[in-house]
């Protein structure tokens, strides 16, 4: 059974298509993470790119397993080092490369082999990249193993509409040997929860709110989808309140996990991918 990991995006900055909230106040940090903690959430998720999430984690860092995610052009160990000061950490649980679909070839062979060598010394317990497609998911399975560095950590994209990956043998594979496989975008940056406006007018997300008996259950049905991944072993999700979090949280302890009908896939790249926005 998949795991929630907390998201520190909006920590950092107003990330978020449809977050009106904007960065988040000291003390709507501090609320979400004593929400975390009470639902048992142990794992947090952050990145170097996030602005100052790092920092603002802080003092709160020894109370989760932390990811944080670097760019694979610059020096793994400089940016590790800077991620530990800010964190105030000795060490992190996973390690992932943030840029890795946008690197060539040479770049990708030097993160990689940076990522082995925090392993070597003890700085991170498991490395990895984010990805998001098949394509940079096989190159990365392809690379690690050249270099004989376990790949450990994946993060992809999935959600109802985003089906791409639902029968990947490659992510079956990473679950079945132990690595995580960690779900993003669950609900499209708040698309698939909004009630309209915007690109939640799109005709495959109005498709999608159609196909629910009522609004309320949209929650529900994102977050049954991706527990009913059979590879998935933990989904990130953000929250801009405790209140949010508290309402994903129930969510996700009530649904009922399975993939949603395959006619919901969307093949909308322009929808389903971000970075086309």
């Amino acid at each position: 059974m998949s795991q929630l990991v907390l998201g520190t995006a909006q920590w950092g900055h107003a990330y978020g298509v449809t977050n009106t909230t904007g960065r988040l106040e000291d003390a709507e940090i501090s609320a979400l993470v004593n929400a975390s903690l009470q639902a048992g959430i142990s794992r947090v998720d952050t990145a170097r790119g996030y602005g100052d999430a790092e920092v603002r984690l802080r003092p709160f860092s020894r109370d989760f397993q932390v990811t944080t995610k670097i760019s694979g052009r610059d020096d793994a160990g400089g940016q590790v080092s800077a991620s530990l000061a800010d964190l105030g950490a000795q060490s992190l649980d996973a390690v992932l490369i943030h840029d890795w679909d946008s690197l060539d070839d040479a770049s990708r062979t030097a993160a990689v082999r940076g990522l082995g060598r925090l392993l070597d010394d003890g700085v991170a317990s498991r490395v990895g990249v984010s990805v998001y497609d098949a394509a940079g998911l096989e190159v990365a399975v392809e690379m690690f193993d050249a270099a004989g560095v376990p790949l450990q950590e994946v993060q992809v994209p999935a959600n109802v509409l985003d089906r791409r990956l639902d029968e990947s043998g490659a992510l079956m594979d990473l679950s079945a040997s132990g690595a995580h496989v960690v779900v993003r975008s669950v609900f499209l940056q708040g698309i698939l929860l909004a009630p309209g406006g915007g690109l939640a007018d799109h005709p495959d997300v109005v498709n999608f709110r159609d196909s629910i008996e009522r609004p309320s259950s949209a929650l529900e049905a994102c977050l049954g989808h991706v527990r009913g991944l059979p590879w998935a072993t933990h989904v990130v999700v953000g929250a801009t309140s405790a209140r949010e979090l508290t309402e994903i949280v129930t969510a996700w302890q009530s649904c009922s996990p399975g993939l949603l009908e395959a006619s919901l896939a969307s093949s909308d790249l322009d929808l389903i991918d971000p970075r086309r926005w």
